[in-house]
Order: structure tokens, then sequence, then C-alpha cells
């Protein structure tokens, strides 16, 4: 049998045998190993300080984005996430004119985003 018979008898036995690299349906991940964040919806909100925009996390839980400050107004914007049920959690600010910083925010547990706003500091 020539060397192109082979591999195409090789190639048609693994694909009849389901051959490959598949996890089974349902495999879990080694214990201790971070889950991929699920990013499915864009944000984006602004103000007069400057502009935020990214990603919601793993059903609310999570925010991930950037926030730029836009003007030298000695203003620093940063994201808000207002908590369902009550509460925020406020993300680094970013400034002066024409710095960014990433948004990182994580619901406690139990909880989840139901909105963002962008507010300002005094910087």
């Amino acid at each position: 049998m020539n060397t192109r018979r082979r591999i195409a008898v090789g190639l048609a036995v693994t694909a009849l045998l389901g051959g490959g690299l598949t996890l089974a349906p349902g495999a879990a991940a080694a214990p201790g190993t971070p889950r991929a964040d699920s990013c499915t919806t864009n944000w984006s909100v602004s103000s007069h300080e400057g502009y935020a925009n990214g990603k919601w996390c793993n059903y609310n839980t999570k925010v991930i984005g950037t926030v730029h400050d836009t003007k030298a107004d000695g203003r620093c914007p940063f994201v808000r996430g207002l908590l369902r049920g009550g509460g925020h959690v406020d993300s680094n600010w970013a400034g002066p004119k024409g710095h960014s910083t990433a948004v990182r925010l994580n619901a406690p547990r139990g909880k989840s985003f139901s909105e963002l706003q962008m507010r300002y500091i005094n910087c």
C-alpha cells in the first residue's frame, strides 16, 4: 500500500471511530481552576467628564471595561455599578485628561448588577 493510500485509510478510520481531542460533555475543570468569564452584552456610559464601555459578564455579576477621562476639568470619572436590592460597587477612576483605567466590578456573592452609572471625583 502506498503512503497516500495509508494516510487516507488512517484518516477514514479515525473519522469513523470519532477520533480527535474532545472532552466528554459536562467535563469539569480541575479543582481550583478558574472558569472563563461568559461576557455577552456590551455596555456604554458617558458624562461631561468622560466615557466608559465594556461588557456584562457572568449573568450580570461581573462588569469589565475601560473608563476614559476626556476633559482637563479637575474631575476624574469612574463607573458605579448599582446592585439589585441596594448597594453599589465603584471602579477605579481615570484622570487626568487623556488617562484611561480598567473597570473590573464584581458583585458580592448572591447579588448582581442592575445598572451602571458614570460618576466623578474631584482630583
